[in-house]
């Protein structure tokens, strides 16, 4: 019999490509015209606990006196059709809607009328398979238009509701290109970003952020958190628009007695990650259900794109190789898991006073000192002095940094411009109590216009005191840093910083903490350890009335707000590592990751894959 000829892998994935571009092609040709602008409105609905037609026919009423507004676009809460509370899919199943189905119906009534779009939570039951999920539907001027179910699962959604298996989809409408999120899906920072490259306009986020009842005992608090605390990410990394909504108001499940108060703060925000309009964030209170607050913008969908070429740059996905990888519940990296007492020091430096004339203050005995970016020069030289000024390996700046951590008996890191051969890097470097260099990191990811060349590896290095991972606070602004970072099982990234200026910051409403943040707290870092779930040391240079050294922790709206100190003060703190956590923690959060449907984030940016389905709609995994 004779052999068929083998025609190879090459010839495969070129067919692949052409049967993607010209599905992609097809889909130009339909794409509607977009809209220059619109209005959109986050819409804090809060439904009755299990009165699944109560609750369609009073979002009706809500989504119509909202159109009357000349809203475009409007975002209603998660399980906007049923309520929260649920023990078990026993429990829940009564109240569940197909989608499509009747709450989708209800409403595109209201979408036809006005030529609107609406996007609603719901709990989902799938009549082929039998399951349940947390679904967010998008509803359009002629119907039903397609629908995303939940891939973050907290504790609460576990109790009935199964894993979202249709990908992370891209609905192209004339009022841009439309990703949907849930709620917890904002733990992940990967989800975002995968908006990022699948080249989102505008995220519509449906949540119900909770917290336990005021009162709670704080041995039973384990659980408290702010969902909505985390959504500044969901634009400044993204370059999308985001319309947050979220309700109000105390829920209780009327057969256990359970109770759950919803804190509010339904929000929108631009591509800059600027918070835009937000409602209130109200105290404790049983309300009826129906509209309680109505968060209303005008949304430009082109200012997304250039913010979005700008984030895609720095973007380095031939070093994410590990975001890749299965990294529970046997990860490799997982240290001892341990946790002691370590001690953190954090300087800030004066910029009014000569970088070379400061006296750095050594580390505490065991513990760990991080010092400014560029500690003997300080941070605003022209970059032709840095590159001048350049050191090798073991110069003035190494000699330095191991003297303190010999004085101190502790560790050390700071920064310096390093010369190798006829390239300068912009080099971080811990120093172990023994005077020694450990670590070097040579930074990856730099500013555009950057004095430095770029390095081209992460560092770890596994000390007694824990994981200690380096970077530049500059660097965290790109997620993938501290992503990788958090794979690594870093228990503390110290980041040292300049002067802050140009930061983005952080603009999440205080009262949806425990503790407040100190204003003036730049976003990239508080970000990096919440999302990270590590410690972040971020020590920069500013005057003695301005914030400038900060130590964020992994989860602050509970335990952990972030602390700061003004220029040419120094910041003293015991924290514990790895941290133990409140919600969640380091190993929650990656043994929630689901690398399977995240490949993307490392595919080669010339890759004809990423090219296809970036600009595809839906979730098309055309080549992997």
């Amino acid at each position: 019999m004779p052999r068929r000829p083998y025609i190879g892998f090459g010839f495969h994935l070129v067919l692949i490509c052409i049967v993607a571009l010209t599905t992609l092609s097809s889909a130009r040709a339909a794409a509607p015209t977009p809209l220059p602008s619109f209005k959109a409105a986050a819409v804090a609905y809060d439904p009755a606990w299990g009165d699944l037609d109560g609750n369609i026919a009073r979002m009706v009423t809500g989504v119509e006196s909202v159109a009357k507004q000349g809203v475009k676009l409007a975002v209603l809460p998660e399980t906007a059709n049923m309520g929260y509370i649920f023990d078990d899919f026993a429990m829940v199943r009564p109240y569940l809607d197909a989608v499509p189905g009747k709450t989708t119906a209800a409403l595109a009534k209201v979408t036809r009328k006005y030529h609107m779009y609406v996007v609603v939570g719901l709990g989902e039951f799938d009549p082929t398979s039998g399951l349940g999920y947390n679904t967010s539907a998008l509803i359009g001027p002629h119907g039903y238009i397609g629908k995303y179910r939940k891939h973050g699962l907290n504790s609460q959604d576990q109790r009935w509701t199964s894993f979202g298996d249709i990908g992370f989809p891209v609905f192209d409408t004339e009022l841009g290109r439309i990703s949907l999120l849930i709620c917890y899906d904002d733990t992940y920072w990967q989800y975002a970003r995968l908006a990022l490259l699948h080249k989102v306009d505008i995220i519509a986020w449906s949540s119900v952020s909770d917290r336990v009842m005021p009162g709670t005992p704080p041995d039973q608090t384990k659980g408290d958190h702010s969902t909505i605390a985390s959504v500044q990410h969901l634009s400044a990394d993204t370059g999308a628009w985001v319309v947050a909504a979220t309700r109000n108001g105390i829920e209780t499940n009327p057969i256990t007695k359970q109770q759950l108060y919803y804190n509010g703060g339904s929000s929108i925000w631009d591509p800059f990650g600027n918070k835009i309009a937000q409602l209130p964030v109200p105290p404790p209170e049983v309300l009826p259900s129906g509209v309680h607050g109505v968060a209303i913008a005008t949304i430009v969908p082109a200012k997304s794109a250039p913010v979005r070429a700008a984030l895609l740059a720095r973007r380095r996905p031939e070093m994410y190789g590990v975001l890749a990888l299965h990294r529970a519940p046997t990860d490799p990296t997982n240290g001892t898991g341990q946790a002691q007492s370590v001690n953190l020091t954090i300087e800030a430096g004066d910029i009014s006073k000569p970088a070379a004339a400061a006296e750095w203050t050594a580390p505490k005995q065991g513990g760990l000192a991080v010092l400014p970016a560029l500690f003997r020069y300080g941070p605003n030289l022209a970059a032709a002095d840095y590159r001048r000024l350049a050191e090798p390996q073991d110069g003035p700046s190494e000699k330095a940094l191991s003297d303190l951590a010999k004085r101190g008996a502790g560790y050390v890191v700071g920064s310096y411009p390093e010369r190798a051969g006829t390239a300068v890097y912009h080099t971080v470097a811990l120093a172990a109590p023994s005077g020694q260099i450990v670590a070097r990191y040579r930074a990856t990811h730099l500013t555009p216009g950057s004095w430095a060349a770029a390095g081209d590896r992460f560092v770890v290095a596994s000390t007694p005191i824990g994981r200690v991972a380096l970077a530049l606070s500059e660097e965290l602004s790109v997620p993938e840093v501290y992503g990788v970072y958090s794979a690594l099982r870093a228990d503390v990234l110290a980041a040292p910083a300049g002067s802050w200026q140009g930061f983005t910051l952080l603009q999440i409403d205080p009262k949806l903490y425990n503790v407040p943040y100190p204003p003036g707290t730049p976003y990239a870092p508080y970000s990096a350890a919440k999302m990270g779930q590590f410690w972040v040391a971020a020590p920069g240079w500013g005057a003695p009335s301005k914030l400038s050294a900060f130590l964020m922790g992994p989860e602050p709206v509970v335990a952990t707000p972030p602390r700061a100190v003004v220029g040419g003060e120094i910041l003293n703190v015991d924290v514990t590592a790895p941290w133990a956590g409140t919600w969640i923690n380091q190993q929650q959060l990656i043994g929630g990751q689901r690398p399977w449907n995240t490949l993307p984030l490392v595919l080669a940016k010339n890759s004809p894959c990423l090219a296809a389905w970036s600009r595809a709609s839906g979730w098309n995994p055309v080549c992997w």
